[in-house]
């Protein structure tokens, strides 16, 4: 995901997708645990990245807001 993609997006479009790409990561954790080798390990380095990216513009949406 791109961060110009993101600042597109609205505050509401940005936590679900928080949500889903959490959700993501749990399964993919949870495969990792199990056992089961992952098809691309870089997966859920990528996932926590896109976590990140979306918190920070997030929150500096939010502070532009209280402004």
């Amino acid at each position: 995901m791109r961060s110009s993609e993101i600042r597109e997006m609205s505050i509401e479009e940005i936590d679900k997708k928080i949500r889903e790409l959490r959700l993501e990561l749990s399964k993919e954790r949870g495969m990792l645990t199990m056992g089961t080798s992952l098809e691309n390990p870089m997966v859920i380095r990528n996932l926590r990245r896109d976590i990140a990216r979306l918190l920070t513009i997030r929150n500096e949406k939010l502070k532009e807001k209280k402004r």
